[in-house]
């Protein structure tokens, strides 16, 4: 079995933070030996990550507080703010 770049693209998370299991984290690594633009794709992800980890911690203005608030009560009711909103 052999996986291609849209699924690679989708266990990228996974595997930079080492929880594919083994089989999956095989055949990432067996795509990535022939697939150079795959390999840009995780060692840029890689460095992204990396790179956000330096910057400062910075507060959430209210604004953004209240947005993030609204959509959550939206999409997963009853598991955020009032129940049913």
């Amino acid at each position: 079995m052999k996986i291609d770049c849209c699924q690679l693209a989708e266990m990228l998370f996974d595997f930079v933070n080492g929880d594919l299991p083994d089989e999956r984290k095989a055949l990432l690594e067996e795509h990535l030996r022939r697939c150079p633009p795959c390999v840009v794709n995780v060692e840029t992800y890689r460095v992204t990550i990396r790179l956000t980890r330096r910057l400062p911690q910075a507060p959430m203005s209210p604004e953004l507080v209240e947005r993030l608030h609204a959509v959550l009560k939206r999409e997963c009711p009853g598991q955020f703010g009032e129940r049913g909103a």
